[in-house]
């Protein structure tokens, strides 16, 4: 037995068992949670950027050579771990509300919304 063939059968069980967290029939799958829950976590991000926000020169502390608009202190850090609170709230909603099944209800069946 050709040495090739070892690797191609576990190759082609690893293949099968990796496609069901990309293709899915119903429900959410691996992808499909991290993909919804990233691009939610970057539309809270950006939503919380500006809040609490000091400008330098709101502050009068103006560094030379800055932009007086430039903010004092960011706290990315900070906005980054609430964003991540309230992005993983948003998913449980996200989760419960695809996983009972109302979002299968109201989808459309062979090409037509009646």
């Amino acid at each position: 037995m050709p040495r090739w063939v070892q690797y191609v059968l576990p190759g082609i069980a690893a293949t099968l068992w990796l496609s069901r967290f990309f293709i899915r029939d119903e429900g959410v799958g691996v992808v499909n949670g991290l993909v919804v829950f990233l691009i939610v976590w970057w539309l809270v991000f950006f939503m919380m950027l500006p809040i609490g926000v000091r400008s330098q020169e709101e502050a009068g502390d103006i560094v030379a050579g800055t932009e007086p608009g430039a903010p004092m202190a960011p706290n990315l850090l900070r906005k980054g771990w609430w964003c991540t609170i309230v992005t993983s709230g948003l998913w449980i909603i996200y989760y419960i509300i695809n996983e009972s099944g109302l979002v299968a209800r109201y989808m459309p069946t062979d090409g037509s919304w009646g």
